[in-house]
């Protein structure tokens, strides 16, 4: 008998829920550090737009000009 009353079949088992744990840990982690890579995307793209908006802006007025 294994020492502490335990079974082999019961260590396997909290094992293999440890390591389903480490996996699910894992996948959030990646689940974040991609999410705030788009934010950071999407806060790029943004930042693009809004510029090429003044950009407009400004040949529009110079167009309006001549």
């Amino acid at each position: 008998m294994p020492p502490y009353g335990g079974t082999s079949s019961g260590w396997i088992s909290i094992t293999l829920g440890l390591i389903l744990i480490a996996i699910i840990v894992f996948a959030f982690y990646q689940m974040n550090k991609t999410l705030n890579e788009l934010k950071l995307e999407l806060s790029n793209l943004r930042n693009a737009l809004e510029e090429t908006k003044r950009y407009t802006e400004e040949v529009k007025k110079k167009l309006e000009e001549v």
